[in-house]
């Protein structure tokens, strides 16, 4: 496995709940991607949290012109959860409605920490 690899299924097996968790670029592809819950549309949802991001990244000149380092989506049956790792690349994190979310933001962060290191 390489260390994209390791650190994506890492932070599933720590996070109660975690359907998938992804490397995402930008531009909504997904560059790694560890999935727990079969039949999930990775590259649909890799593109959607592309786009998320950028949304916010336009809204943050509102706001106080640093960028996003974190963006949740919430619904009846699940989360989503999206942390910087660099200005190009996010980790996103897929949950059940029942996941640990805490645990997930603070995995998220720990792993963004050492993959920025991979990514400068």
């Amino acid at each position: 496995m390489n260390v994209f690899q390791d650190n994506l299924r890492r932070i599933a097996e720590r996070v109660e709940g975690t359907r998938a968790v992804s490397l995402v670029g930008l531009d909504g592809i997904a560059i790694d991607s560890y999935v727990s819950a079969e039949g999930l549309p990775m590259d649909s949802l890799a593109a959607e949290a592309g786009s998320v991001v950028k949304a916010a990244n336009v809204a943050k000149a509102l706001a106080d012109h640093a960028g996003v380092r974190e963006v949740t989506v919430a619904s009846d049956r699940s989360a989503a959860l999206l942390c910087r790792v660099t200005a190009e690349y996010y980790l996103l994190l897929l949950l059940a409605r029942d996941g640990n979310f805490g645990r997930g933001r603070f995995e998220l962060r720990k792993a963004a920490a050492t993959l920025e290191k991979e990514l400068l």
